[in-house]
């Protein structure tokens, strides 16, 4: 059973359509269908030019007719959407932004050029029995890394709460790409969404609890929601993070506040501080702070204290080891949080005399 790596055009798989030479079904198939987002997201990698994942075909060739009929054994959802387009079912919407209201007739002949000969990697496995594919498919899955928790949400959701915290983490490449807020490796394992989820839910519901499990039952019970829901939320995300960009990037890229713990940590105390998230049990010690404002004269000279007890560490019984103890234990707890965040609040908070 030869097994082909090659490449094909977006046209040649039209032209396969048209002729009745591609079976996107075959019974071993599995029927899930893809949401809209996911259909234009798909789109938009296209006309952006960038990579997606390998088809794998069956292949029959039938030497006596002289035909070839391609069964899609895996990749069935990308090639349904790559068609969809092409036959004008549908617009793409603001999942791809330069493109935003677009059918495929409405394209640019130079985009049009871009979506028909952008090329689709496939495997093909030639005159396979239906045995030898799927022991094809229990190799390629023996080799797999285990999947993280982050890329089991991407895969099973399609809903506007994934797109909003993607989106989010996407335009903020700035945090991964050069501040590593979180490192390269975990933004490819999708780990960096996981930093951007716990945002969104500190300005829904107000910090508590984090972890891999509460985030997936934040995406359960908000997959009813449109994509006018998390609105406020990215516009508060956006407006925070640019501020705290803007007022510690230089000093503090390097310190326990651009790890991703504390990061959350810092923009939770930031929200918290701007009336942008609503209190929690880890707020319970600083409520009388809420909305006051962040001071970020006070703020320079405090973090830089709590980021040098943190470098220094050897002092337990200093005024900010319990900060410290905190940052190195299970971060994702409440008691872990209470303590930082209480911190952090008391550390930026504007008009603390009057509290």
């Amino acid at each position: 059973m030869p097994s082909i790596p090659q490449t094909y055009t977006v046209s040649d798989f039209i032209e396969w359509q048209a002729k009745k030479q591609l079976v996107l079904a075959p019974e071993f198939q599995r029927g899930s269908v893809w949401s809209p987002s996911a259909k234009v997201f798909l789109i938009d990698t296209i006309l952006n030019d960038l990579p997606m994942p390998q088809v794998y075909f069956r292949t029959k060739l039938n030497p006596q007719s002289q035909t070839t009929v391609r069964e899609v054994v895996d990749g069935q959802q990308r090639l349904r959407a790559i068609l969809e387009f092409a036959s004008g079912s549908f617009k793409l919407t603001s999942k791809s932004p330069n493109f935003k209201g677009k059918t495929y007739r409405d394209l640019s002949v130079e985009d049009q050029e871009q979506f028909l000969t952008y090329r689709i990697p496939v495997v093909q496995l030639v005159n396979a029995s239906d045995a030898e594919v799927l022991e094809v498919f229990a190799r390629l899955n023996s080799y797999s890394v285990k999947v993280t928790p982050a890329e089991l949400r991407h895969a099973e959701f399609s809903e506007p709460v994934k797109w909003a915290i993607y989106e989010a983490a996407r335009q903020w490449s700035v945090l991964w790409g050069e501040l590593k807020v979180v490192s390269t490796r975990d933004t490819v394992r999708l780990k960096h969404t996981t930093l951007i989820a716990e945002m969104f839910i500190a300005l829904d519901r107000g910090l508590g609890d984090g972890g891999e499990a509460q985030i997936t039952r934040y995406y359960k019970a908000k997959k009813s929601e449109e994509d006018d829901y998390f609105v406020p939320f990215r516009e508060h995300l956006d407006e925070v993070i640019a501020e705290i960009l803007e007022h510690t990037k230089n000093d503090f890229a390097e310190s326990t506040f651009f790890d991703a713990p504390n990061f959350l940590i810092l923009f939770a105390a930031v929200a918290f501080l701007k009336g942008y998230m609503p209190a929690s049990k880890v707020s319970e010690g600083v409520n009388q702070f809420a909305a006051r404002g962040v001071s970020w004269d006070r703020a320079s000279v405090n973090l830089a204290t709590l980021a040098q007890a943190f470098d220094d560490a050897s002092d337990e019984q200093g005024p900010h080891s319990q900060f410290v103890t905190a940052t190195k234990s299970t971060t994702h707890r409440i008691s872990s949080r209470k303590v930082r965040f209480e911190a952090v609040v008391k550390a930026i908070a504007a008009d603390v005399a009057g509290a």
